[in-house]
């Protein structure tokens, strides 16, 4: 092979190479995303959690928006959720901010959090900064200093918890007096 062949081999091996070179440097700018890659949001609406047949939870909202793979979802300004217990109203819900994991249905409600028991013998209501709603057991979760209004009488409690199962609440560090 003459010395002019193998310059035009190393010219086009060289060639060759660089091209490889930026296309592999390149690959995947200015792509857009794939599909369902993006987050998902939503305007004013509702969001309802089953289990089995019956409902668990549902919020109205006026903002939302899930994550790109749907397992999480950001929902802003509740203006009325509902916790059911038996398939009926049990517990009804405002809050500036709530966390859903879509898996589970577990949420987690931030931001002057107003709870009411529907249907009670006397007015009850809670209002928080933090509530954690866990699906699987049907325990709401009230683990910031709260203000328990019952009746015309109110007091300081530093946690709640209450099961939707069987109804049974426990309050725990109670500061005030309420007539029950």
């Amino acid at each position: 092979m003459t010395k002019a062949w193998k310059t035009f081999w190393c010219v086009a091996a060289f060639a060759v190479f660089a091209l490889l070179t930026e296309g592999v440097i390149l690959v995947g700018r200015d792509v857009p995303p794939a599909p369902g890659a993006q987050p998902v949001v939503l305007g004013p609406g509702g969001v309802t959690a089953h289990r089995m047949s019956t409902k668990s939870w549902t919020l109205s909202y006026d903002h939302a928006q899930t994550s790109a793979d749907g397992s999480v979802a950001q929902i802003d300004g509740i203006h009325d959720g509902v916790l059911f217990r038996a398939g009926k109203p049990f517990i009804r819900i405002s809050a500036r901010h709530v966390s859903v994991n879509t898996l589970s249905d577990d949420f987690t409600a931030s931001g002057n959090v107003h709870v009411e028991q529907l249907k009670a013998s006397m007015a009850r209501s809670f209002d928080t900064q933090l509530i954690v709603w866990a699906n699987a057991t049907k325990t709401l979760t009230i683990s910031h200093p709260s203000t328990l209004k019952t009746g015309g009488s109110s007091m300081t409690v530093d946690k709640i918890v209450i099961n939707l199962k069987t109804g049974a609440m426990h309050l725990g560090n109670v500061g005030g007096s309420v007539n029950i």
